[in-house]
């Protein structure tokens, strides 16, 4: 009786052990399915848009800074040859003008970091959505076939996070039905 107990303990240890070995693990790729997105790419649309517009005012702004600059090369140049009465005239009537140049070059800097840091808010309000309905799905899929483990192809090849790969159960296209795409 005591061996049938012992043999019995082992049996479902054994059971257990294999089990937790048994875990089912499956991979996805989430760019496929982000690039499956109607809302990805509008969100990248959107993106794009603001990032032009913002673009072409730094342009705007880079280009009123270089008229200004090149007048006042020219202003200068025009005094080469002149007495010094007419170049420390000149000097004077050039001062306000580095100072409303480099004034325009700070406002320059403070428009292309606020750009920046608008573009990145904008960015995560416009994907951040979508990235978590992309994860939820993932969930839901995962928990109906009972896997354990779902690694993303996408962002583990981009981080070296998985080192060998070879075949496995692909989940993408599951993700995309539960999405509809």
């Amino acid at each position: 009786m005591k061996k049938f107990t012992l043999i019995a303990f082992l049996s479902f240890f054994m059971f257990s052990f294999a089990n937790l070995n048994a875990q089912a693990v499956a991979h996805v790729n989430s760019n496929d399915i982000l690039n499956a997105m109607p809302a990805f790419k509008e969100a990248q649309t959107k993106l794009e848009a603001e990032a032009n517009r913002h673009k072409t005012e730094v342009e705007r702004q880079q280009k009123e800074i270089q008229e200004i600059y090149t007048k006042a090369q020219k202003d200068i140049e025009s005094v080469q040859n002149k007495s010094d009465a007419e170049k420390q005239a000149m000097m004077q009537k050039l001062q306000p003008v580095e100072q409303n140049l480099q004034q325009k070059q700070q406002t320059l800097a403070q428009y292309q970091q606020k750009a920046t840091q608008d573009l990145a808010k904008m960015e995560g309000e416009l994907t951040e959505p979508i990235y978590t309905k992309i994860e939820n799905a993932i969930a839901e899929v995962g928990k109906k076939k009972n896997i354990s483990y779902i690694f993303d192809l996408a962002t583990a090849a981009k981080n070296g996070s998985l080192v060998y790969f070879q075949g496995g159960t692909d989940l993408t296209s599951e993700v995309k039905k539960l999405l509809g795409l």
